[in-house]
């Protein structure tokens, strides 16, 4: 599944990138807390991913196109 969306404000499109980075190295920092049985890293690495995926989806539902209603599916 794709979804094209197209992000006008610099800012905002600086922040979805980082973002997109972020969520990606939470994951990676995840996966290694978890290896290590860390979990004062886990539970750092879960709210890094979670502010990132609230960000993205933010983001994400702020420019897509499309105006689905609550709970609709295509």
């Amino acid at each position: 599944m794709a979804i094209n969306i197209i992000i006008s404000e610099p800012d905002t499109k600086r922040l979805f990138d980082r973002s997109i980075t972020g969520y990606r190295a939470a994951n990676v920092a995840l996966d290694a807390a978890i290896d290590g049985e860390n979990w004062s890293a886990i539970n750092l690495a879960q709210s890094n991913r979670e502010l990132h995926a609230n960000t993205i989806a933010l983001i994400v539902n702020m420019y897509a196109d499309t105006t689905a209603g609550q709970g609709a599916q295509s």
